[in-house]
């Protein structure tokens, strides 16, 4: 959320990628961003279904009349674990060597631990 001053601030939220929003002015060609205004001074950033490449910095740029004030947030998305990439079953002789893979994806990174049922 940024707030502003008073009613003759001037409001603009920026990412990597540009502006998203200067004033009530929509930038950004994202129907999943929206600005609301939950109070006459107060402005928030509304993203919906966010994912991955949503993740980083915002920047809410104030214009006031009396000298510019930025605020930044950093924004980290989880995404669950997902197994990508898992071994078939195997047969192999007593006594030879055997390599099982397990590969996942997530954020944080997921640990992978191996168990033997038995």
């Amino acid at each position: 959320r940024c707030v502003v001053e008073d009613k003759n601030s001037k409001v603009a939220w920026l990412n990597r990628s540009g502006i998203i929003f200067a004033g009530h002015d929509k930038w950004s060609l994202d129907p999943r961003v929206e600005l609301e205004k939950r109070h006459s001074l107060e402005y928030s950033l509304r993203i919906q279904k966010v994912d991955v490449y949503d993740e980083g910095s915002y920047t809410c740029s104030v214009q006031t009349q009396h000298e510019p004030k930025t605020s930044q947030v950093y924004l980290i998305v989880q995404v669950p674990p997902k197994i990508s990439n898992i071994s078939s079953d195997v047969t192999v002789n007593e006594g030879s060597n055997v390599t099982l893979v397990c590969m996942a994806n997530g954020r944080p990174e997921p640990v992978i631990t191996w168990r033997h049922l038995t």
